[in-house]
């Protein structure tokens, strides 16, 4: 046995010397031996290590989990769909009244009315944000910034019937709008992309180059339900409005 232990020391202890048989002999008639209390003690480092890095790694994964607050998070729906869908549809065509009446149905919730409490979880200051005559707040969803970004977008691809006979300095400001869109778009789909692998075919004898067949799926939420909800709080394109609370209060009104 004391062989044992003095084979197995060296590994917890850095010096033979303190190998200590007399004492081990002695101790084990009353106290726990001190080799026995040091492995207890590595033991209970180690599984306490162990157990605060499960937590730690739990928690960041609930935290990644967890999506920031909207007030739309009740209303989400997701559902698996094509990642590529037919590209073409009403909102692309040539210019009508159907298809302006289309566009604007799509964007019409862009402005919404918010309570009190809602831009509080949205990480907002209330008293410094711009309140509706009716009540609440006067804000937007993102999706439809970028939806309003997309049909200026459109309208730039039909110059000629949305903006004719305008000048060149109206043009100036009309460009940079539509520039200051894309930025909108291009960080958007950036900060939520489309991580579905895309394969394609290719046929020498018909196709110059290859082409896109992928059958992959993406997640996506339902629009109906969330566009639904949305514009039962929507408040219009031009909803009477107030200044902010500490404006106001700055200003002495």
């Amino acid at each position: 046995m004391g062989k044992h232990i003095e084979q197995s020391l060296p590994l917890l202890e850095d010096d033979d010397s303190l190998s200590d048989a007399p004492f081990e002999e002695k101790a084990s008639r009353g106290r726990l031996p001190m080799r026995q209390f040091s492995k207890a003690i590595i033991s209970l480092l180690v599984y306490s290590f162990l157990m605060t890095g499960t937590v730690v790694y739990l928690g960041l994964k609930t935290w990644k989990a967890s999506p920031p607050y909207t007030p739309a998070r009740d209303f989400v729906e997701f559902e698996t769909r094509q990642a590529v869908a037919n590209p073409y549809s009403i909102y692309s065509e040539e210019p009508s009244p159907e298809v302006d009446d289309a566009w604007n149905k799509l964007v019409s919730p862009i402005y919404f009315q918010a309570t009190r409490d809602e831009i509080k979880l949205s990480n907002d200051d209330p008293d410094a944000s711009v309140r509706l005559v009716d009540g609440g707040y006067f804000t937007s969803f993102g999706v439809y910034h970028e939806l309003h970004c997309l049909r200026r977008l459109y309208w730039h691809l039909n110059e000629e019937h949305y903006f004719p006979n305008r000048t060149a300095h109206r043009r100036r400001v009309e460009v940079a709008h539509a520039a200051h869109c894309l930025g909108v778009v291009l960080h958007n789909v950036m900060c939520t992309p489309n991580t579905a692998l895309y394969t394609f075919g290719f046929n020498p004898e018909t196709d110059k180059m290859p082409e896109l067949k992928t059958s992959a799926q993406r997640q996506c939420i339902k629009w109906e339900p969330f566009h639904e909800w949305a514009t039962s709080r929507s408040v219009g394109y031009d909803p009477a409005i107030l200044a902010p609370e500490i404006l106001m209060a700055e200003l002495h009104v």
